[in-house]
């Protein structure tokens, strides 16, 4: 009879040891996901921050390079005595761009 309760209180035990470990381990696992899942996440938007921020970047260059140029060839323009109306035309500028050359 001994060996018995001996055996029932070890399985017992070893039963009660496993479901523990596997909360143990379930919660572990659960928070070690979550922090792998934010860190992707940070990374993540981090790259497309980045990427979007260079976009833009370039976007607003080439548009501010395209306006430079405009504002260039009606100084010519205006210099070889065209008028404003030609000039706007020709450059897509507003006449007040085209006034203060």
């Amino acid at each position: 009879d001994n060996i018995r309760v001996q055996n029932d209180v070890l399985n017992t035990a070893k039963l009660e040891g496993m479901a523990e470990g596997r909360a143990e381990g379930r919660a572990e696992g659960i928070a070690e996901g979550r922090a792998e899942g934010r860190a992707e996440g940070r990374a993540e938007g981090r790259a497309e921050g980045r990427a979007e921020g260079i976009a833009e970047g370039r976007a607003e260059g080439i548009a501010e390079g395209e306006k430079q140029k405009a504002l260039a060839v009606a100084a010519k323009m205006k210099a070889i005595g065209l008028g404003n109306d030609i000039i706007q035309q020709a450059t897509g500028l507003s006449l007040d761009e085209i006034s203060t050359l």
